[in-house]
Order: C-alpha cells, then structure tokens, then sequence
C-alpha cells in the first residue's frame, strides 16, 4: 500500500513541477511567494525530501490557482 501511495505522491509533485514551470517559468520564489510557503520547502518537495502535508498541497494548488481536483483528475 505504501508504495502506491509513493507512485502517486511522485506523479502529483511531478504534475505540480510541471504546471510551475509553465506559469511562473521556472520562478521557484515567485511560486513560492504565490504559495505562501518558502522556496525551501518547495525544493525539498521536488527533490523527494520532504512530503506533503495536505495544507502544503492546498496551498501549492493555490498559488498555481487551480483545484485540487484539476490537479489529481488523471492520477
């Protein structure tokens, strides 16, 4: 079960740093800033070293300005 639950982790922060990549063109600060999170947590995030906390989750959603629902539709 853990490892499914991994997969999807995986595919939904590979989806977040796709969609960040798009809308603020590689800016991690800006996301950030939109995100009301910090830079640092982001990096760790896309780099795998640190999980998600559903508020992290809703708050990336956020400052990408969609909904969750958008995000995980295909996973």
């Amino acid at each position: 079960m853990q490892s499914k639950i991994d997969k999807i982790e995986e595919e939904i922060v590979q989806k977040i740093f796709k969609l960040a990549l798009e809308k603020f063109d590689g800016n991690n600060s800006l996301f950030a800033r939109k995100s009301n999170c910090s830079e640092a947590s982001i990096r760790r995030i896309y780099n795998g070293k640190q999980r998600m906390t559903l508020n992290m989750l809703l708050k990336l959603c956020d400052g990408l300005e969609i909904d969750l629902k958008e995000l995980i539709e295909q996973i």
